[in-house]
């Protein structure tokens, strides 16, 4: 199976070419939110550069998020259309877990971060590969202290995404006599060039998914996961009160 994954849920745009289970291709670009204007050439050149033609994919992958409203809702709206131009059909990937398989490890407690702004991230647990909590945004330090006494037990926790900074310094306040103390020296970031989203991963995920017999989605049925609901719909929702 060829498929055709893309990412444009954060700062830059990555789109990727994967074949049975192997990473054919990938372009990642820092676009500073430009991702409408980026991602149908990039998807171009990348088909092109492996003499390739948007008939040749058999699915098309992306990411539905959590993540950049804007960003999710290019990528999706793309995925859809170039599934309906072919007839082929769709996968959607969870930001959070695309960011996690990238640091898999099998005894590892992974925690995927996205800066949700206003002191708060994106945020996911995962063990084995799998989802532990639902992906919402969280204050920093709720989520730490929650943490925390989850896992007083774990050795080492790795944070991923562009939302480990934000952990990072929030962690520099922390004092000596702060409950969270000795929990920061359990905590180990990922190199930073893995907390970009790779749309490489996002292929291998729909991958898998596919071999474990997941239903694939005709284009119409794909829907963003934001985690939230956007300012938009919140102050329509606040003026209907």
């Amino acid at each position: 199976m060829l498929i055709l994954a893309s990412d444009t849920s954060g700062k830059s745009i990555s789109v990727a070419l994967a074949e049975s289970g192997r990473i054919i291709d990938e372009i990642l670009e820092k676009t500073t939110m430009q991702h409408a204007s980026s991602l149908l050439p990039a998807i171009n050149d990348l088909l092109e550069r492996n003499s390739l033609s948007l008939q040749d994919i058999d699915l098309f992958a992306t990411t539905t998020g959590p993540g950049s409203f804007t960003g999710i809702r290019i990528g999706i709206s793309a995925v859809m259309g170039l599934a309906y131009g072919t007839g082929k059909k769709v996968y959607g990937v969870s930001s959070l877990a695309a960011l996690a398989a990238a640091v898999f490890a099998e005894d590892k407690v992974i925690v995927p971060v996205l800066d949700a702004r206003g002191g708060r991230v994106y945020s996911g647990i995962y063990h084995q590969g799998v989802s532990l909590i639902a992906e919402t945004p969280r204050n920093i330090s709720d989520f730490l202290q929650d943490l925390s006494d989850k896992y007083p037990r774990i050795d080492e926790i790795t944070f991923v995404g562009d939302g480990s900074p934000l952990i990072s310094e929030y962690l520099k306040t922390v004092g000596p006599d702060n409950s969270l103390a000795s929990f920061k020296d359990r905590i180990v970031f990922a190199p930073s060039e893995q907390n970009s989203i790779s749309a490489g991963m996002v292929a291998l995920l729909a991958q898998a998914a596919f071999e474990r017999g997941e239903t694939l989605l005709e284009a119409h049925e794909l829907e963003a996961t934001y985690g939230i609901e956007s300012a938009a719909k919140r102050n329509l929702k606040n003026k209907g009160d």
